[in-house]
């Protein structure tokens, strides 16, 4: 592994930690600046370009709130990670993700990602989020 290297798999690992907190945030500013412009972001349908990840993030959340009336909380600890770097400034990875709501474990899964360098900064071109498990009192139920 030559030093550009390593610095690269320590700026994907710092992206991929920056995007799960403002996510879990809702800062749409944070969690849309950590894709490339063109960037993608693949759940039931494509979100294309950061602007549009940006909105995406601005609206109501997907996840509904607690019936009971007090707010909730969802929280993405992403646990192991595999980068393979792919060309000068590309690299692609899978990073598998454990979500704690105040039920508990609430669901887990994994992320496929393209990374690429823009400006200078390591940045998701492409995610695509999958689900493998979810509580029966997940958040994401309602």
């Amino acid at each position: 592994m030559t030093d550009d290297e390593l610095k690269a798999r320590v700026a994907i690992a710092d992206r991929l930690g920056a995007c799960a907190l403002a996510g879990d945030a809702r800062k749409a500013d944070a969690y849309a600046a950590c894709f490339t412009t063109d960037g993608v972001l693949e759940l039931d349908i494509a979100i294309e370009g950061r602007e549009a990840i940006r909105r995406w993030m601005t609206a109501p959340s997907v996840i509904p709130q607690p019936k009971s009336g007090s707010p909730g909380f969802i929280s993405h600890h992403v646990t192991s990670s595999r980068v393979e770097m792919t060309g000068p400034g590309t690299a692609t990875g899978r990073s598998y993700f454990l979500v704690t709501s105040a039920a508990g474990i609430d669901h887990n899964g994994y992320y496929d990602d393209s990374f690429r360098q823009e400006g200078g900064e390591w940045l998701i071109a492409r995610r695509k989020p999958r689900t493998l498990w979810i509580s029966e009192t997940s958040v994401l139920r309602g």
